[in-house]
């Protein structure tokens, strides 16, 4: 039996509001247009011969160019250690990572782009500068570049200290 209080009833206005107030969040809109932009880019890279899941980018996206433990890139994508050393055996099985022991720690688990995966992060940034450009000419190049600069300017200044996400 519950002994919580129960939940207010939302009145006809709050009702009305909470559809749009949902949607258009800045915390919405920033999730909506990352999971455009990431299926964009995947559905790209598939058409271009590459084997890649949507999933697959919580791990490429967050793996340092000289690599990574398993735990550091886990923090950076805000998963389990589990769930992020699954999408590893996926990407080292498809031969965009490898895998080896922590020399530092034996317990660890460090990963890093081969050849392919390099190859991969290359073209990836060639897919996303032509849907940039696309975006460009939806909204305009100055607004995107407008957009990108904001974004760029609030995340430096939220930013907080790697080493603490990773711990």
């Amino acid at each position: 039996m519950s002994t919580r209080s129960p939940l207010p009833k939302l009145s006809k206005s709050d009702a009305a509001r909470f559809p749009l107030a949902r949607k258009n969040n800045l915390r919405q809109l920033l999730l909506r247009a990352s999971r455009v932009l990431n299926a964009q880019i995947v559905s790209a890279l598939n058409g271009r011969g590459y084997d890649l899941r949507s999933t697959h980018t919580s791990l490429l996206s967050n793996l340092d160019d000289r690599g990574s433990t398993l735990s550091a890139v886990a923090a950076r994508a805000g998963m389990s250690k589990q769930a992020m050393g699954r999408l590893a055996d996926e990407l080292e099985d498809l031969g965009y990572i490898k895998s080896g022991a922590d020399p530092n720690d034996g317990r660890a688990r460090v990963i890093s782009y081969t050849a392919a995966g390099r190859k991969l992060m290359l073209s990836s940034f060639e897919v996303l500068a032509e849907i940039e450009r696309g975006y460009g000419e939806l909204i305009g190049q100055l607004a995107l570049e407008g957009l990108k600069a904001s974004l760029k300017r609030l995340l430096d200044a939220l930013d907080l200290d790697s080493q603490a996400l990773e711990e």
